[in-house]
């Protein structure tokens, strides 16, 4: 082979992922507009100490250590749960009877699902039965009590009210998380050539920020240490990740 020096690269890609070490399939992140390996070098330096003047009369050069930043465009149930060290629930649709909340004036009080619909409130003895839109106020994330209403402070209300499929995140539930991770890019700055990337093994970092709120689209930004995949042998061969160019 010979070897090719023009190579520019533009990329563009689809990032796929699974616990590390399991029996899964390789699964798309989603859109992701940054996808970085850095490395980091250890330095010995070994001063001259033979003549007046110094300089280095030898150095050494190790890698320290192998880091990769991403950022997921796609803020889905895995992509959040792993970037809060969280776990991923499906919750099926259902219908609730007599959950439990009490009422404050002016206040929202949550219900244990959100989006309700077909809902009913009620004193917790079953009469009164208050009206929506005068006495509460059906809302994504529970029953807002109207200030104008009859429902008064510290009232013990009783909801009934049916929920549709969802999807639920339980932050901070789970030990640090380890991937593996394939790449396949798409050098635009070279006739669309592919470019293939396997990341055997990174530990993932919890995401420093979940944007919940703002004027631009959200994203995550996770960073993970590379670690060596002991599984990985022969002459030769990285323990670590691996780059293919067409």
């Amino acid at each position: 082979m010979t070897d090719t020096v023009y190579y520019p690269y533009l990329g563009s890609g689809k990032i796929y992922a699974r616990t590390q070490g399991s029996a899964a399939g390789l699964m798309e992140l989603g859109n992701a507009s940054k996808l970085e390996l850095s490395v980091k070098e250890d330095k010995q330096k070994l001063k001259d100490f033979s003549k007046p003047g110094g300089g280095t009369y030898s150095s050494v050069s190790r890698i320290s250590e192998a880091t990769l930043q991403m950022t997921l465009n796609d803020l889905n149930k895995t992509n959040v749960a792993r970037a809060v060290f969280g776990t991923e629930v499906a919750v099926t649709g259902a219908t609730i009877v007599d959950e439990a909340v009490t009422a404050y004036k002016g206040a929202i009080c949550p219900l244990l699902h959100p989006n309700p619909t077909a809902v009913t409130v009620s004193h917790t003895t079953g009469t009164p039965a208050y009206t929506a839109n005068v006495d509460y106020e059906v809302r994504a994330g529970g029953i807002y009590i109207i200030p104008g209403g009859v429902i008064t402070d510290a009232q013990a209300l009783k909801v009934d009210y049916t929920f549709a499929a969802y999807d639920k995140v339980e932050a901070m539930t789970s030990a640090s998380i380890l991937l593996e991770l394939h790449f396949e890019g798409l050098n635009e700055a070279n006739s669309g050539k592919p470019v293939i990337v396997d990341i055997y093994k990174a530990q993932l970092s919890p995401t420093k920020a979940l944007s919940l709120l703002g004027d631009k689209f959200a994203d995550l930004e996770v960073e993970a240490e590379v670690l060596a995949d002991t599984s990985k042998t022969g002459a030769g061969i990285s323990q670590y990740f691996r780059v293919k160019l067409a």
